[in-house]
Protein backbone atom coordinates (compact mmCIF):
# COMPACT_ATOMS: atom_id res chain seq x y z
CA UNK A 1 0.00 0.00 0.00
CA UNK A 2 1.42 3.50 -1.12
CA UNK A 3 2.44 5.97 1.73
CA UNK A 4 0.11 8.85 1.93
CA UNK A 5 2.09 12.48 1.73
CA UNK A 6 1.18 15.68 2.22
CA UNK A 7 3.08 18.58 0.95
CA UNK A 8 3.73 21.96 2.77
CA UNK A 9 4.64 24.61 0.82
CA UNK A 10 6.25 28.18 1.95
CA UNK A 11 4.85 30.03 -0.77
CA UNK A 12 7.32 33.13 0.53
CA UNK A 13 10.76 31.04 0.52
CA UNK A 14 9.39 29.58 -2.88
CA UNK A 15 8.65 32.86 -4.17
CA UNK A 16 12.43 34.39 -3.22
CA UNK A 17 13.72 30.82 -4.34
CA UNK A 18 12.75 30.55 -7.38
CA UNK A 19 15.35 33.10 -8.86
CA UNK A 20 17.79 31.19 -7.96
CA UNK A 21 16.49 28.47 -10.38
CA UNK A 22 16.33 31.00 -13.21
CA UNK A 23 19.34 31.79 -12.42
CA UNK A 24 20.37 28.48 -13.07
CA UNK A 25 18.91 28.01 -15.87
CA UNK A 26 19.65 31.68 -17.39
CA UNK A 27 17.17 32.09 -19.67
CA UNK A 28 14.37 34.45 -20.59
CA UNK A 29 11.08 32.51 -20.06
CA UNK A 30 11.70 29.72 -17.77
CA UNK A 31 8.40 29.25 -15.73
CA UNK A 32 7.90 26.08 -13.04
CA UNK A 33 5.13 23.44 -13.77
CA UNK A 34 2.88 23.94 -10.90
CA UNK A 35 0.54 21.37 -11.87
CA UNK A 36 2.95 19.07 -12.42
CA UNK A 37 5.16 19.75 -9.16
CA UNK A 38 2.91 17.57 -6.16
CA UNK A 39 3.24 14.46 -8.40
CA UNK A 40 6.91 14.91 -9.00
CA UNK A 41 7.61 15.74 -5.63
CA UNK A 42 6.31 12.37 -4.39
CA UNK A 43 8.07 10.36 -7.16
CA UNK A 44 11.39 12.01 -5.70
CA UNK A 45 10.51 11.29 -2.02
CA UNK A 46 9.31 7.90 -2.93
CA UNK A 47 12.92 7.22 -4.64
CA UNK A 48 14.88 8.85 -1.15
CA UNK A 49 12.78 6.51 0.77
CA UNK A 50 12.50 3.48 -1.43
CA UNK A 51 8.50 3.44 -1.42
CA UNK A 52 5.64 4.43 -3.04
CA UNK A 53 4.47 7.29 -2.02
CA UNK A 54 1.18 9.08 -2.89
CA UNK A 55 0.67 12.75 -2.56
CA UNK A 56 -2.71 13.16 -1.24
CA UNK A 57 -2.63 16.98 -0.34
CA UNK A 58 -0.47 19.82 -1.69
CA UNK A 59 -1.09 23.06 0.96
CA UNK A 60 0.91 26.46 -0.21
CA UNK A 61 0.98 28.99 1.72
CA UNK A 62 1.26 32.75 0.88
CA UNK A 63 0.93 35.91 1.81
CA UNK A 64 -1.16 39.00 -0.08
CA UNK A 65 -0.41 42.75 0.51
CA UNK A 66 -3.14 45.33 0.78
CA UNK A 67 -3.29 49.03 0.41
CA UNK A 68 0.95 48.76 -0.22
CA UNK A 69 1.82 52.02 -1.86
CA UNK A 70 2.32 51.17 -5.74
CA UNK A 71 1.01 47.70 -5.54
CA UNK A 72 -1.70 45.95 -7.50
CA UNK A 73 -2.38 42.50 -5.72
CA UNK A 74 -4.57 41.66 -8.83
CA UNK A 75 -2.06 39.41 -10.49
CA UNK A 76 -1.08 37.40 -7.17
CA UNK A 77 -4.86 36.50 -6.84
CA UNK A 78 -4.67 34.98 -9.70
CA UNK A 79 -1.65 32.82 -9.06
CA UNK A 80 -3.68 31.79 -5.81
CA UNK A 81 -6.59 31.16 -7.90
CA UNK A 82 -4.60 29.19 -9.97
CA UNK A 83 -3.11 27.19 -7.59
CA UNK A 84 -6.41 26.24 -6.15
CA UNK A 85 -8.62 25.86 -8.79
CA UNK A 86 -6.46 24.28 -11.72
CA UNK A 87 -3.70 22.94 -10.14
CA UNK A 88 -6.06 21.44 -6.84
CA UNK A 89 -3.66 22.79 -3.97
CA UNK A 90 -5.07 23.42 -0.81
CA UNK A 91 -4.49 27.21 -0.50
CA UNK A 92 -3.77 29.64 2.50
CA UNK A 93 -3.92 33.22 2.07
CA UNK A 94 -2.72 35.62 4.44
CA UNK A 95 -4.37 38.75 3.29
CA UNK A 96 -1.55 42.15 5.45
CA UNK A 97 -3.12 45.31 5.55
CA UNK A 98 -0.14 47.69 5.34
CA UNK A 99 -1.99 50.61 7.06
CA UNK A 100 -2.43 48.27 9.98
CA UNK A 101 0.27 45.82 10.25
CA UNK A 102 3.46 47.21 8.34
CA UNK A 103 6.57 45.64 9.81
CA UNK A 104 5.55 42.45 10.13
CA UNK A 105 7.62 39.99 7.65
CA UNK A 106 6.21 37.83 4.94
CA UNK A 107 7.43 34.88 6.27
CA UNK A 108 6.53 34.50 10.11
CA UNK A 109 2.99 35.14 9.30
CA UNK A 110 3.28 32.05 6.69
CA UNK A 111 5.61 30.02 9.24
CA UNK A 112 2.90 30.11 11.85
CA UNK A 113 0.11 29.00 9.15
CA UNK A 114 2.31 26.45 7.81
CA UNK A 115 3.50 24.68 11.49
CA UNK A 116 -0.83 25.21 12.82
CA UNK A 117 -1.94 23.11 9.55
CA UNK A 118 1.24 20.17 9.35
CA UNK A 119 0.41 19.73 13.01
CA UNK A 120 -3.42 19.65 12.63
CA UNK A 121 -3.11 17.25 10.34
CA UNK A 122 -0.32 15.09 12.20
CA UNK A 123 -2.79 14.89 14.82
CA UNK A 124 -5.88 13.35 12.64
CA UNK A 125 -5.80 9.86 12.46
CA UNK A 126 -4.61 8.37 9.05
CA UNK A 127 -4.45 12.28 7.50
CA UNK A 128 -0.87 11.37 6.15
CA UNK A 129 2.56 8.88 6.81
CA UNK A 130 4.92 11.14 5.78
CA UNK A 131 4.90 15.40 5.71
CA UNK A 132 7.05 16.94 3.29
CA UNK A 133 8.34 20.62 4.00
CA UNK A 134 9.34 22.49 1.35
CA UNK A 135 10.74 25.26 2.92
CA UNK A 136 14.26 26.61 4.10
CA UNK A 137 14.22 28.28 7.31
CA UNK A 138 15.87 26.98 10.30
CA UNK A 139 12.45 27.98 12.50
CA UNK A 140 10.80 24.53 11.46
CA UNK A 141 12.97 22.18 13.44
CA UNK A 142 10.92 22.79 16.49
CA UNK A 143 7.84 21.63 14.40
CA UNK A 144 9.41 18.83 12.72
CA UNK A 145 10.93 17.61 15.83
CA UNK A 146 7.10 17.45 16.87
CA UNK A 147 5.53 15.69 13.75
CA UNK A 148 8.45 12.99 14.06
CA UNK A 149 7.48 12.52 17.53
CA UNK A 150 3.96 11.21 16.64
CA UNK A 151 5.03 8.62 14.63
CA UNK A 152 5.74 10.53 11.51
CA UNK A 153 7.98 10.63 8.86
CA UNK A 154 9.42 13.80 7.44
CA UNK A 155 10.80 15.00 4.11
CA UNK A 156 12.59 18.02 2.81
CA UNK A 157 12.26 19.93 -0.44
CA UNK A 158 14.47 22.79 -0.28
CA UNK A 159 16.98 24.70 -1.92
CA UNK A 160 21.28 23.36 -2.73
CA UNK A 161 22.61 26.91 -1.77
CA UNK A 162 24.69 27.33 -4.85
CA UNK A 163 26.51 30.96 -5.96
CA UNK A 164 26.37 32.15 -2.05
CA UNK A 165 22.06 32.07 -2.01
CA UNK A 166 20.87 30.91 0.98
CA UNK A 167 17.73 30.16 0.02
CA UNK A 168 17.83 26.79 2.46
CA UNK A 169 19.13 27.08 6.08
CA UNK A 170 22.26 25.08 6.15
CA UNK A 171 21.69 24.62 9.99
CA UNK A 172 18.44 22.65 8.42
CA UNK A 173 20.53 20.88 6.05
CA UNK A 174 22.74 19.50 8.37
CA UNK A 175 20.14 18.66 11.29
CA UNK A 176 19.82 14.87 10.10
CA UNK A 177 17.94 13.76 13.01
CA UNK A 178 14.97 16.32 11.42
CA UNK A 179 14.42 13.83 8.83
CA UNK A 180 13.77 10.41 7.33
CA UNK A 181 15.79 10.65 4.30
CA UNK A 182 18.64 13.69 2.90
CA UNK A 183 16.86 16.67 1.32
CA UNK A 184 15.88 16.49 -2.26
CA UNK A 185 17.21 19.58 -4.23
CA UNK A 186 14.75 21.80 -6.51
CA UNK A 187 17.56 22.99 -8.33
CA UNK A 188 18.95 19.08 -9.07
CA UNK A 189 15.70 18.53 -11.02
CA UNK A 190 15.51 21.82 -12.83
CA UNK A 191 14.12 20.37 -16.24
CA UNK A 192 11.60 18.22 -14.38
CA UNK A 193 9.64 21.06 -13.07
CA UNK A 194 10.00 23.68 -16.05
CA UNK A 195 6.89 23.83 -17.95
CA UNK A 196 6.50 23.17 -21.75
CA UNK A 197 4.02 25.00 -23.06
CA UNK A 198 2.60 22.94 -26.25
CA UNK A 199 2.33 25.01 -29.84
CA UNK A 200 -1.54 24.29 -30.93
CA UNK A 201 -3.07 26.00 -33.75
CA UNK A 202 -5.61 28.32 -33.24
CA UNK A 203 -8.45 30.62 -35.15
CA UNK A 204 -7.65 34.80 -34.69
CA UNK A 205 -10.54 35.59 -33.17
CA UNK A 206 -10.54 38.97 -35.69
CA UNK A 207 -10.12 37.50 -38.94
CA UNK A 208 -10.34 33.83 -38.46
CA UNK A 209 -7.08 32.94 -39.69
CA UNK A 210 -5.20 29.87 -37.79
CA UNK A 211 -1.84 30.13 -36.88
CA UNK A 212 0.08 27.83 -34.45
CA UNK A 213 0.91 29.26 -30.98
CA UNK A 214 1.74 28.75 -27.22
CA UNK A 215 -0.95 31.33 -26.35
CA UNK A 216 -3.27 30.21 -23.69
CA UNK A 217 -5.71 32.73 -23.20
CA UNK A 218 -9.30 32.34 -23.74
CA UNK A 219 -8.93 35.09 -26.86
CA UNK A 220 -6.39 34.72 -29.55
CA UNK A 221 -5.01 36.78 -32.32
CA UNK A 222 -2.95 36.23 -34.82
CA UNK A 223 0.63 37.88 -35.44
CA UNK A 224 -0.71 39.71 -38.68
CA UNK A 225 -3.86 40.93 -36.63
CA UNK A 226 -1.29 41.86 -33.25
CA UNK A 227 0.62 44.18 -35.93
CA UNK A 228 -1.77 45.59 -37.76
CA UNK A 229 -3.92 46.70 -35.01
CA UNK A 230 -0.51 47.10 -32.21
CA UNK A 231 -2.24 44.40 -30.11
CA UNK A 232 -0.39 43.28 -27.08
CA UNK A 233 -1.09 41.11 -23.99
CA UNK A 234 -1.87 43.38 -21.01
CA UNK A 235 -2.80 42.67 -17.11
CA UNK A 236 -6.40 43.17 -16.01
CA UNK A 237 -6.13 45.82 -13.01
CA UNK A 238 -9.03 44.69 -11.24
CA UNK A 239 -8.58 40.43 -11.42
CA UNK A 240 -4.99 40.10 -13.00
CA UNK A 241 -6.29 38.10 -16.19
CA UNK A 242 -4.22 38.92 -19.06
CA UNK A 243 -5.84 39.33 -22.28
CA UNK A 244 -4.52 41.09 -25.60
CA UNK A 245 -5.81 44.28 -26.10
CA UNK A 246 -4.76 47.45 -28.60
CA UNK A 247 -5.71 49.74 -25.33
CA UNK A 248 -2.74 51.88 -24.53
CA UNK A 249 -3.75 54.47 -21.55
CA UNK A 250 -2.19 53.58 -18.53
CA UNK A 251 -4.59 51.53 -16.69
CA UNK A 252 -6.64 48.48 -18.52
CA UNK A 253 -9.78 46.35 -17.38
CA UNK A 254 -10.15 43.17 -19.29
CA UNK A 255 -13.45 42.31 -21.46
CA UNK A 256 -14.40 39.87 -18.27
CA UNK A 257 -14.31 42.96 -15.68
CA UNK A 258 -15.66 45.43 -18.24
CA UNK A 259 -18.77 43.43 -18.70
CA UNK A 260 -19.46 43.17 -15.11
CA UNK A 261 -19.35 46.92 -14.55
CA UNK A 262 -21.70 47.67 -17.50
CA UNK A 263 -23.93 45.16 -15.85
CA UNK A 264 -23.92 46.43 -12.48
CA UNK A 265 -24.19 50.19 -13.87
CA UNK A 266 -22.81 51.40 -16.91
CA UNK A 267 -18.72 51.68 -18.93
CA UNK A 268 -16.75 54.39 -18.69
CA UNK A 269 -16.71 55.77 -22.03
CA UNK A 270 -12.95 55.87 -22.15
CA UNK A 271 -13.33 52.24 -21.79
CA UNK A 272 -15.39 51.06 -24.36
CA UNK A 273 -13.09 50.99 -27.52
CA UNK A 274 -11.22 47.77 -26.49
CA UNK A 275 -11.76 45.61 -29.47
CA UNK A 276 -10.57 45.45 -33.35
Amino acid sequence: MPQKAMVFIDGSWFYHSRQSLFDLKDETGFEIDYKRLPLLVGQWVGDALDADVDVVRACYFGTLPLNKPGYNPAKQRVFYLFLQQDCGYEVEVLEMDHRLEHGISDDRRVGVALAASMMHFASMPGAFDTAILMGGSSDYRPLLRRVRDRGKRTLLVAMNNAENRQATSPVLLVDHALFDAPPVFLDEHIDEIRLVRKELPRACKACGQTEVTTWAGVEFYCSKCRSDHHRRVRTCDTCGREEETTWDKDYFYCSQCRKEFRRNGGARAEETSFTI
